[in-house]
């Protein structure tokens, strides 16, 4: 709770900011301590919403609320998708031997580089780790992306990671294109009732294709879940698609359930068979009306045709 309570102050601060309200204002409106205030600040301004400019004035940067399709902050409920726990194999066409790079060496030979047990070599640059192999380059990304839509999150993922590339082989002086495959890659619903619910039953729940792999799991042990309540899988579609399942259960308070649906059509076949009864009924009643109908008219012809005949032999006495 101290979490949401937490980034719900900091959605607040910033909305306040956008708005166009200067620091004093909205730190009297929201009625925070100088100390608090100069701490949420330093928050939005570490995470790239906002950039303080003198002693009043405050920028709002384009990775703020002021442009949400993607952001690198859990702030608000409406950002509900969470990408993460990306992994890259990034492949140089003209290169045939990275370890023998001689930047890529003098790394190791600073201390700012170790080298693993099978001779690749590893380091750390920002928020991913980033081993040199013989023939490629793998980086696992530890951020997480959030957005409204997971297919956002994944390319704004591949963005940043091709940026870094760029810099890597300007840095190494790497040779000829190069292409990127990812082939780890997580989707998370945060703010789920679902998860939640399995969670709070000290359960975990894993759904597989019939290919025996799992597409879909919550599971609050995993190292890159850092603490969210999540319903996670592996495809950015899928994800997007499980979103509108939860959220039309949701909208129904989850009396939906399967008895519901049951019942529904329970109720639904009982009337069905109801109204087919009534109109049997009807059917029935019209059936007899219209054998006294056909009655009354062969009796109407037959009356006519008397009436006729006894035109005739009054006529004929004249």
């Amino acid at each position: 709770m101290k979490r949401e309570s937490g980034l719900n102050e900091l959605a607040n601060i910033l909305r306040l900011l956008v708005s166009g309200l200067n620091k004093k204002q909205v730190r009297e409106k929201l009625n925070l301590s100088r100390s608090n205030f100069a701490n949420y600040l330093g928050k939005l301004e570490k995470r790239g919403n906002i950039k303080r400019v003198g002693k009043y004035e405050v920028q709002i940067l384009a990775s703020s609320l002021t442009n949400p399709r993607v952001t690198t902050n859990l702030i608000e409920k409406q950002m509900n998708k969470r990408g993460h726990a990306f992994n890259f194999k990034i492949v140089f066409q003209g290169e045939t031997n990275l370890l023998e790079n001689k930047i890529i060496k003098g790394l190791v030979e600073s201390n700012k580089a170790e080298v693993l047990s099978f001779g690749s070599i590893k380091f750390r640059e920002d928020k991913n780790t980033i081993w040199i192999n013989k023939g490629s380059i793998t980086i696992y990304s530890n951020n997480s992306y959030y957005s409204e839509d997971a297919n956002h999150t994944k390319f704004k993922a591949l963005q940043d990671i091709d940026q870094l590339v760029r810099d890597l082989k300007y840095r190494f002086q790497l040779k000829g294109i190069y292409g990127i495959e990812i082939f780890r890659e997580h989707y998370g619903l945060i703010f789920n009732q679902f998860a939640e619910w399995i969670l709070s039953q000290n359960k975990k729940f894993k759904l597989e294709n019939n290919k025996n792999k799992t597409i879909f799991w919550v599971d609050d042990s995993m190292k890159d879940d850092v603490g969210l309540k999540e319903f996670e899988g592996n495809s950015p579609g899928k994800i997007n698609k499980a979103a509108k399942l939860f959220e039309s259960h949701e909208r129904t308070n989850w009396d939906v359930t399967p008895e519901f649906i049951l019942d529904s059509f329970k109720q639904s076949a009982e009337a069905t068979q109801k109204n087919a009864e009534q109109l049997n009924y009807f059917g029935e009643n019209m059936v007899s009306h219209v054998k006294a109908i056909q009655r009354i008219s062969a009796g109407l012809q037959q009356q006519t045709k008397l009436f006729e005949e006894i035109r005739d032999f009054l006529k004929s006495k004249q």
